[in-house]
């Protein structure tokens, strides 16, 4: 009888103690690793009720048994609610998943899978991947969309990557050494992309520094009346250089070299504040960056005055270990063919991959191979491309103003001699 009391007080304490620590919680506003804090209602929710309390979900699917017109509204609140409330448990509160980042996560191996059926299915596969690439950089661009879709394209690349070359590959008669190498380059590759990703906001011109507070930005001010009119007789000059001669462009990076704006601060046309010299306005991050190159829709950040460097080195590595871990999976799964013997180490091309496909094994090594060389092909028009700028001692933002200016004014001019 004592043993069940004391086990009973002992049950009413943990008891107390748990609504206690409840009550606490709730007091504290803190929240456990499911739940989450709803944009539309601000109260708390659980990530099990994902499809509960959502008026528009019941709304579209009870127009959906009725064969009643589904309004666009209720569609785009059910699909907000599904985004908010698609969460992964966190400590400190549920975190939301973003559809763009996860997607890649399942079209990658699918992709990667069913181009192993056949060479027909691969090569289809490998061209519209190319194609929707292509389509999707367009439309980010061009409606200057901040996005994680690409990122993640990339790092669940990298991921199937090397599983298939640590777990697969290496069953098939690959030397230690070349592992080794192989697993350095790839290392030191995600190391330097990693680091101009962590560098990028030092590039934003709107970056805080030291003990500057947070309504001031260093060495940034808005531009005063006197600036403005400093601004607008820089343009009236600029205006006047540019009529001198239809046939001679003269840009306005070239014009600030020569020295027509000596003197003159630099002034944002979208920001309306004085920037650094060759700090240029991103429209996807919003601000102006330092030395300016491209919005890099991989990294999702920009490449800029502080992270080029580690872009760089972080492509020129990449492009090895893709080479590398290319050529290592096709000499093991083809009939290869010795090119070279330097130093007494055999240097191997694949010769015949006509019975790759008979097997998954030996089918998705190949694919992952043949995806490898693709993604090194792009890295290689991106380095040459860097390598020709580096010489012509610009960056790609401003030859790419530097060829929209003289396009513009070679077409007027060639209409003007038409209508003379």
């Amino acid at each position: 009888m004592f043993l069940m009391s004391a086990g009973s007080s002992d049950f009413v304490s943990a008891a107390w103690r748990s609504e206690a620590e409840e009550s606490k919680r709730e007091k504290n506003g803190s929240l456990c690793c499911c739940e989450y804090v709803a944009e539309d209602s601000r109260q708390r929710s659980h990530i099990l009720g994902c499809c509960c309390n959502c008026v528009d979900f019941d709304l579209v699917c009870t127009r959906l048994v009725t064969c009643r017109a589904i309004d666009r509204r209720n569609i785009d609140g059910m699909l907000i609610a599904f985004q908010d409330r698609l969460r992964l448990p966190w400590r400190g509160g549920a975190k939301r998943i973003s559809p763009a980042a996860v997607a890649p996560a399942f079209i990658v191996p699918l992709m990667l899978g069913l181009a192993t059926l056949n060479s027909n299915t691969a090569i289809v596969l490998m061209l519209t991947l190319v194609g929707f690439t292509i389509w999707g950089m367009e439309l980010a661009k061009r409606t200057a969309t901040r996005t994680n879709f690409f990122l993640s394209w990339l790092v669940f690349s990298v991921f199937y990557m090397i599983i298939i070359f640590e777990f697969q590959v290496p069953l098939l008669e690959l030397a230690p050494e070349e592992n080794y190498a192989l697993m350095f380059f790839s290392c030191t590759a995600l190391y330097c992309l990693y680091s101009a990703k962590a560098l990028s906001p030092l590039n934003l011109v709107s970056a805080q520094y030291g003990t500057t507070p947070k309504d001031e930005l260093p060495g940034i001010a808005e531009a005063s009346s006197g600036e403005e009119q400093a601004e607008a007789q820089t343009t009236l000059q600029m205006e006047s250089v540019l009529s001198l001669n239809d046939d001679e462009v003269v840009d306005m990076d070239t014009a600030e070299r020569s020295g027509l704006m000596h003197g003159q601060p630099n002034i944002c046309e979208i920001c309306r504040k004085v920037t650094p010299r060759r700090a240029y306005h991103c429209p996807v991050c919003g601000t102006c960056v330092k030395r300016r190159d491209h919005h890099s829709y991989w990294l999702n950040c920009c490449i800029g005055e502080r992270n080029y460097v580690w872009y760089i080195v972080g492509l020129a590595l990449s492009e090895i270990a893709l080479l590398l871990g290319a050529n290592l999976t096709l000499t093991s799964i083809c009939h290869p063919f010795m090119v070279v013997r330097p130093l007494g180490y055999p240097v191997l091309l694949p010769d015949d991959c006509s019975e790759v496909f008979e097997g998954f094994d030996l089918g998705i090594s190949f694919v992952v191979a043949c995806y490898a060389l693709l993604i090194s092909s792009y890295i290689a028009f991106i380095l040459a491309r860097q390598a020709y700028l580096w010489w012509k001692g610009s960056t790609l933002h401003e030859y790419k103003r530097a060829s929209n200016a003289a396009g513009r004014n070679r077409i007027w001019s060639n209409w003007r001699a038409i209508l003379k």
